[in-house]
């Protein structure tokens, strides 16, 4: 999921890009990414959602419903907020795509094999923030227009930020495509270890699931010597009536301690009050190079080998996670 937390999109273009049609580049039709949204395969997304993240994310009321009323409300609405391409949108994301291909072959070779799917929604809908969606990626009407305005001046053909919100974006579909693969990324390189974290009753009302990083299974050590402990970055809600995404939203650093062997705990005495924001944690702030979007490692390896491949400017060139996060890609995105 990118934007809101990150910033506002900006869409940086170049000149003289190429149209051409391409069997791997798909845009759903209404009827067609209301089932994807809708089938049985997404109701898995629903049932983990609470109601106070049910409101932010579809704007509906659900008021005096049962938690189950509200799952299948707001799959509908979902679903009905679904809309058909533009031709000039669907013409500006195709030739975004075809702009990265001679990229994508050098550099990450894994990405130019993988189809690339859009859905459109209205803005209704995740607070009209890109996200993905099974194997697609999902682009409200809003940034969709933005990319076509901007297209009708100037095609792709240099990187842009089309391009890192494209990439970004695609990195979610592999991540979901192939789990195993990443995880010696987020372990061996980044330094995450992952767990099984039960929840209190209380952090599972307020937490927020990300649809590119449902699973929250990962914790980070920081601190040195006496003061090493481990933290658990997780995001939540500070509004559970009727909350507005993404401005409610916060991510905040929960102690842990382990129970046995996988199983760990949050520590005691963590309520919304007590919490620490996670920005405030300067060794897991300084662990890596992006900001903003490092509250989970599928977000830190969407933002880093899209800066990656894009090969535009890159945020703290000097980190050393750049060069570990590269070898790891020249091996893995072949």
């Amino acid at each position: 999921m990118r934007g809101g937390l990150i910033g506002t999109l900006i869409v940086l273009l170049g000149a003289n890009g190429v149209h051409a049609g391409e069997a791997s580049v798909r845009f759903l039709s209404r009827a067609e990414a209301s089932a994807t949204l809708t089938g049985a395969e997404a109701q898995g997304y629903y049932g983990q959602l609470q109601l106070a993240e049910l409101r932010a994310k579809t704007g509906l009321p659900l008021d005096g419903v049962t938690l189950d009323a509200a799952r299948s409300a707001s799959s509908n609405a979902y679903g009905a907020a679904t809309e058909d391409f533009a031709d000039d949108e669907s013409a500006a994301l195709r030739d975004a795509v075809e702009s990265m291909r001679p990229v994508l072959a050098t550099r990450a070779p894994l990405y130019a094999r993988t189809p690339w799917c859009f859905i459109k929604v209205n803005a209704t809908i995740e607070g009209g923030l890109p996200h993905t969606r099974g194997d697609c990626i999902v682009l409200s009407e809003q940034v969709l227009r933005s990319i076509a305005n901007a297209h009708a001046k100037a095609h792709f053909d240099q990187p842009s930020g089309v391009w890192g919100l494209l990439l970004h974006e695609q990195t979610h579909v592999l991540q979901r495509r192939h789990p195993d693969m990443f995880v010696p990324l987020y372990t061996d390189v980044y330094g995450f270890r992952q767990v099984e974290v039960t929840p209190p009753e209380w952090l599972l009302l307020r937490r927020v699931v990300n649809p590119d990083a449902p699973r929250v299974e990962w914790i980070l050590a920081v601190g040195q010597g006496s003061a090493r402990h481990w933290v658990f970055p997780d995001l939540e809600l500070i509004e559970l009536d009727h909350p507005r995404m993404p401005a409610d939203f916060k991510v905040v650093a929960l102690g842990v301690h382990v129970l046995d062997g996988r199983r760990w705990a949050l520590d005691d005495a963590q309520m919304p009050a007590t919490q620490t924001d996670l920005e405030s944690v300067a060794d897991y702030v300084d662990a890596f190079p992006v900001k903003g979007e490092a509250f989970h490692p599928n977000e830190i390896a969407a933002e880093m080998l899209a800066e990656i491949i894009n090969g535009g400017k890159m945020q703290n060139p000097q980190h050393p996670l750049w060069a570990r996060t590269r070898e790891w890609a020249d091996k893995a995105l072949r």
